[in-house]
């Protein structure tokens, strides 16, 4: 009883999410076809549920029955120090149980992405809230503060604009806003842009048209990125960004 008593009353943080009354079900499939356990289940008086990960943590969730009226959209951050297995473990999982990575749309699992403070996956749920697991690089604000400096004294627009747009992607997840920089920036900066800059220009818009659903123009993206020839040290340094056509290969097809 101590024992348990302990476990129970350790400093730790729960956040209570909102979500659909009528989907509550629905809501905590998502959660165990990651590989959550479920540690709490009610239905009456009123539907409220936990789930909890060992490497991740413990969520609660409190159905609203005018969820679409009422409901507030939640999110949390989980720091890690194994970002990479975790993610893998999560995407195998989601895998095995629906056959393929709810990738766009709502629920979805984003890819393992970089951005300047750390190392981050973002999941949103069926109600849509957020969860960002990540594994940090550093002191954010320092870091940030270098990324923002480091930005502001490129001379390249078009660069500038990349950047812009991967942080919209892959920070901020606000996707249209990504697909209209890097268009702007393929339209209007293209000139004495690299070779390896504009790969990567053109694995990231087509991502984010996969990630918006317009298979049509991600399919004419993954062409024109298809064409570009690269050196043999111009590939090893977007190794990331050739994975990641890779993955976008075999979800467009």
């Amino acid at each position: 009883m101590d024992k348990q008593l302990h476990e129970l009353n350790r400093n730790r943080t729960i956040p209570i999410f909102n979500c659909d009354y009528d989907l509550f079900d629905t809501h905590l499939e998502f959660y165990t076809a990651m590989g959550f356990e479920m540690s709490y289940y009610q239905k009456a008086p009123y539907r409220f549920s936990s789930v909890q990960k060992d490497g991740i943590g413990e969520f609660s969730f409190y159905g609203v029955k005018k969820f679409e009226e009422e409901g507030n959209i939640g999110g949390c951050y989980v720091v890690v120090p194994n970002i990479r297995s975790i993610y893998e473990e999560l995407k195998a999982n989601l895998k095995a149980y629906y056959g393929k990575i709810p990738s766009k749309g709502t629920p979805r699992f984003s890819r393992l992405n970089q951005t300047a403070e750390d190392w981050r996956v973002n999941i949103t749920d069926p109600a849509g809230n957020t969860i960002i697991i990540g594994e940090s690089l550093g002191d954010s604000t320092t870091l940030m503060k270098k990324e923002d400096e480091r930005v502001k004294a490129l001379e390249s627009k078009f660069e500038k604009a990349y950047t812009q747009a991967y942080r919209f992607a892959y920070s901020k997840e606000d996707y249209l806003a990504a697909r209209n920089t890097i268009e702007a920036a393929l339209l209007k900066f293209k000139e004495d842009v690299t070779n390896e800059l504009l790969f990567k220009a053109k694995v990231l818009q087509t991502e984010i048209y996969v990630l918006l659903g317009q298979a049509d123009k991600a399919n004419d993206a993954l062409q024109e990125v298809e064409k570009i020839t690269l050196t043999a040290d111009e590939q090893a340094n977007v190794k990331e960004s050739i994975e990641r056509l890779q993955e976008l290969r075999e979800e467009l097809f």
